[in-house]
């Protein structure tokens, strides 16, 4: 099966999916406007957009864990890694320590299918246990997000230890909102080690916590970002410090001319969370700690994303940010706003079903 036909069929599953959750949370108000004279049980609604949550969320680990090597580019690589560790009578270390591990464990008691089963487990539940911390029951908001983002199955597929790791990290910042500190540094460890490339959030995260945490300075270094990606002018290959220490893994990221461009990504699914997320904060004046230190964490990530976006992986390093749409987008709507909503789950579930069928109209009309 080609890989637009194999997303195409998920997307088909995803739109029930989200159908559902708006008829619900339409319910939701519908007995808030007849109380006196409730048609269903609030907590019942509740649990059945929950329960539906988690079923559909296993339904994604079986999709995504049952692909064949032919789906994605790197699938069939994974295999290759597996088939070597498999046969392989001692462990060692080829990239990333925890993932390594991970496979070579697993080569040596199950079949290759299985081990894409966990990590498909790792990757969907490790975000939806992250969100689920930080917004409680209304979590399945921003885990809409996180199923239509557009490196969703990039993440899933091609790029597996980076989808984790990512993943991993949210836990981490549910930790962290939770004030759970021991926690948040174990998960900000598993993360780096399933992938090498978790230190750059976790680097910007500690400079937005302890060294530069005024908003504005950040914004106008992104935007300084942006000139210089638009001029192309690439200062890390003058950094040869920051090459000597990364080494090969930064063959792609910094030094490789790429032809695709990612600007497009980047105005709709980069620029529009940053300028929703600093308006929130600069002009509505939003307070809130976590969110203000989530918001610095994510605009400082994008500043390498922007300055090396013209680099053949460019994407990749979009995706050490925007992994955090999710709550980037949804926190100041649900957790305390500024600006009450009138059924603000229902219009939310309304709008995240039109961006998505805009999103996906190329890949639906195949």
């Amino acid at each position: 099966m080609d890989i637009n036909y194999f997303i195409q069929e998920y997307y088909y599953f995803l739109i029930t999916f989200i159908c559902i959750l708006i008829i619900f949370s339409f319910l939701n108000y519908f007995n808030k406007q007849h109380h006196n004279e409730q048609y269903l049980d609030k907590q019942y609604l509740d649990n059945v957009i929950l329960g539906t949550s988690f079923i559909f969320s296993l339904f994604t680990v079986y999709y995504l864990g049952n692909r064949h090597s032919g789906i994605g580019f790197d699938t069939f690589r994974y295999e290759n890694l597996f088939t070597i560790y498999k046969n392989s009578t001692e462990f060692y270390v080829r990239k990333d320590p925890f993932f390594d591990f991970f496979t070579y464990s697993f080569s040596k008691y199950f079949e290759f299918r299985t081990f894409l089963y966990a990590c498909a487990f790792i990757y969907i539940f490790s975000a939806y246990y992250g969100l689920k911390l930080i917004f409680k029951s209304k979590f399945y908001l921003p885990f809409l997000i996180f199923l239509i983002s557009p490196y969703f199955f990039n993440m899933g597929i091609n790029v597996m230890r980076n989808g984790i790791a990512s993943s991993i990290f949210l836990i981490a910042l549910g930790n962290y909102y939770e004030g759970k500190k021991l926690r948040t540094i174990i998960f900000l460890f598993c993360s780096i080690l399933f992938h090498i490339s978790m230190i750059v959030p976790v680097i910007c995260f500690l400079i937005a916590k302890f060294l530069i945490k005024k908003t504005n300075l950040i914004f106008l270094l992104w935007l300084g970002s942006i000139v210089l990606g638009i001029l192309k002018i690439n200062i890390f290959l003058h950094l040869e410090f920051l090459l000597d220490f990364l080494g090969d893994r930064t063959d792609g990221y910094i030094d490789a001319e790429g032809e695709r461009v990612f600007w497009g990504n980047f105005i709709i699914f980069g620029s529009i969370p940053v300028i929703f997320a600093v308006y929130n904060i600069m002009v509505l004046k939003y307070k809130n700690d976590f969110y203000t230190l989530l918001v610095n964490s994510y605009i400082l990530i994008h500043i390498p994303y922007l300055i090396l976006i013209n680099t053949e992986f460019a994407s990749r390093l979009g995706y050490l940010a925007e992994f955090m749409m999710p709550i980037l987008l949804m926190f100041p709507l649900l957790v305390d706003p500024v600006i009450k909503i009138r059924y603000v789950y229902f219009k939310l579930s309304l709008i995240i079903f039109l961006i998505f069928m805009i999103k996906a109209y190329k890949i639906l009309i195949l």
